[in-house]
């Protein structure tokens, strides 16, 4: 028995604490100054959260307990959900490198013949990056013990915040890890995850505001929401719940419920936390079988094989010719690129399309309220538009990196092809292959405003000019973070550095320029607001769609306000329009200028 249990301890000794791969990692990076700024810049946010909450509540109160109370509990619902957000996007960025970074320094094959087992390598490659990911959540632990100093938050609330957390990061770690196996690592692999976590966090999110899943059971909030049956699926939800801003049922309320979905219901939180760790082992225990695949090595598997039978014709194969546009590398950026995540893509889109179509006839025949319709049309817009600029941010991070890794820059140069021509090409082919997200808000916006305007609305829902107005801010807005992706693709070697370092800028310049956006918009209204609002990206959608936020919620007030706002917006938006085409164009001409010297440099290097 003894020597049954010591072979036990040795073996698991080499699996997780011993594992070379974990070893090399933590020991390694740990002195990268890039890991040191990466944990300074998650602590500045929390911080600036922080900050920034418990400046606004205190801004004009008298300072009395129940009031700093207050403001403490404010403070940590917002850094609570700072700190989930980027759990949802750091530990994939550090699990999914763990491949990726291998497939770039083409050490990948080289690990596969090593003695490593399966089990090592996969484990090894998720601890070493959950292992920062952990550090994170720790060395944020003090920021939130601090907004317990006034009361109004409890050591319950504290410890489920972090436990959502953390459970979120082992999932999408985890999630990370089996993508980059099945695709080794492959340019595709970071944006075919981050499409799909950022497709279901904002689609069931939205569905969890839906009174149609609220549970009937459940108390209602001072704004009459109840929780939703989605809950226990979702971390956001979830945290809702923690956070105490939706109360979960009683369990002797939930009898028409079985054992599991009552428990469930009851305990959202705890849920959450149990599936999404059984899902986490189900997903690594899944990826061993994936790490030594013939298929990773060009060989034919017999599923392969078994497919190749039907979709191959008899006698000569050939496939439907291809027309190809006028500039190629725009054709090959926005249709061979497509190849791999074209059906998520094509999937997000028919979703939010149904959605909108769903609402549209609910409202013709009069069973949705009016005053709720611009409300989830900006969502869903606004949800596809940040899709839409995610994903162009990131396959612009790796058009040019891609280049390097595919030996096919050298070939590239040696065309008679001019810099401006290629980079004119993948800027436009970018903008191509996210214009399907774009395409569907605004097809839906346009038909919403064309129903009101045809059967004489006098305040209709949705301004039928806004879809024009917001199809091209979302375009001019996707041509930014292209060329914010271009430059970064350009300067860095890897595609793991292109795209932490793009989507990085492109979340911190939105994030920050909405949120002086918002606050311009709340402290005035009118027909300054009208016009101030088309000059930062959320905005634009939040309140072009549902205007009556421009007016204080006043019906009223927007209807005798509403020429006059929306003479402002068109102004607005074209002025803005203008502006920042103006300096897509000047960064557009950097790049040119740039282009030959920065490539020499890397070849170089």
């Amino acid at each position: 028995m003894n020597q049954i249990l010591s072979r036990l301890w040795i073996w698991f000794w080499h699996l997780i604490p011993a594992n070379p791969i974990l070893v090399r990692v933590v020991s390694g990076a740990s002195r990268r100054p890039r890991h040191l700024w990466l944990r300074a810049t998650y602590l500045i946010v929390l911080v600036s959260v922080v900050l920034g909450v418990q400046w606004y509540h205190m801004v004009g109160e008298s300072g009395s307990l129940s009031e700093l109370a207050k403001g403490a509990s404010q403070t940590f619902k917002w850094a609570s959900i700072a700190q989930l957000l980027l759990m949802c996007f750091v530990a994939p960025i550090f699990t999914a490198s763990a491949i990726t970074q291998e497939k770039d320094a083409q050490t990948f094959n080289i690990l596969l013949s090593t003695p490593l087992s399966a089990a090592q390598i996969v484990l090894g490659s998720l601890m070493s990056r959950l292992y920062f990911v952990i550090l994170l959540l720790l060395a944020g632990l003090p920021i939130f013990l601090t907004t317990m100093v006034y009361g109004g938050v409890t050591t319950r609330q504290v410890i489920e915040s972090f436990a959502l957390s953390g459970s979120t990061a082992v999932l999408t770690g985890a999630l990370a890890i089996f993508v980059a196996m099945v695709g080794v690592g492959t340019g595709r692999t970071i944006f075919s995850f981050y499409l799909l976590i950022a497709t279901y966090l904002v689609s069931i999110y939205l569905l969890g505001g839906w009174s149609r899943t609220w549970i009937d059971a459940a108390p209602a909030n001072i704004d009459g929401v109840r929780m939703s049956w989605l809950t226990p699926l979702h971390p956001f939800l979830a945290l809702d719940v923690a956070l105490n801003r939706l109360g979960a049922p009683d369990p002797g309320r939930l009898t028409e419920y079985g054992t599991i979905a009552r428990t469930a219901l009851a305990y959202p939180s705890a849920v959450y936390v149990l599936w999404t760790t059984l899902l986490a082992a189900l997903l690594v225990a899944v990826s061993m079988f994936f790490v030594r695949r013939g298929a990773k090595v060009g060989e034919a598997t017999w599923v392969g094989t078994w497919l190749a039978k039907f979709t191959r014709r008899t006698g000569e194969r050939t496939r439907a010719p291809r027309h190809v546009w006028k500039n190629p590398i725009a054709w090959r950026e926005a249709t061979t690129r497509a190849v791999g995540g074209g059906w998520i893509r094509w999937g997000v889109t028919g979703a939010g399309a149904v959605a909108a179509l769903l609402i549209f006839v609910d409202y013709a025949r009069g069973a949705f309220p009016p005053a709720q319709v611009p409300i989830w049309l900006a969502g869903i817009t606004l949800a596809q538009f940040a899709i839409a600029l995610l994903l162009a941010t990131q396959m612009a991070a790796t058009s040019m990196t891609k280049e390097r890794e595919a030996k096919t820059m050298d070939l590239l140069l040696t065309t008679p092809l001019t810099s401006e021509y290629i980079l004119w090409g993948k800027l436009r082919g970018l903008v191509s292959f996210a214009a399907p997200l774009l395409i569907g808000p605004v097809v839906a916006l346009l038909l919403f405003g064309l129903f009101d305007l045809f059967r004489g609305q006098p305040t209709p829902v949705v301004w039928f000019e806004v879809a024009f107005e917001l199809a091209a801010l979302m375009v001019i807005y996707t041509a930014i973070a292209c060329v914010i992706g271009l430059r970064r693709s350009m300067g860095s070697r890897t595609n793991m550095v292109a795209v932490m370092s793009s989507i990085a800028i492109v979340i911190g310049l939105f994030g920050s320029v909405s949120a002086i956006g918002f606050g311009i918009a709340s402290s005035s209204s009118g027909e300054f607001s009208a016009f101030a609002v088309p000059f930062t990206p959320l905005t634009s959608i939040w309140y072009l769609v549902n205007p009556v936020e421009l007016f204080d919620s006043s019906q009223t007030a927007m209807a005798q306000g509403a020429s006059e706002a929306r003479r402002a917006a068109m102004i607005g938006s074209a002025i803005a329009i203008g502006l920042y085409a103006f300096i897509v164009a000047r960064t557009y001409a950097g790049l040119v200028r740039d282009f030959d010297m920065t490539i020499r440099k890397q070849s170089v290097q």
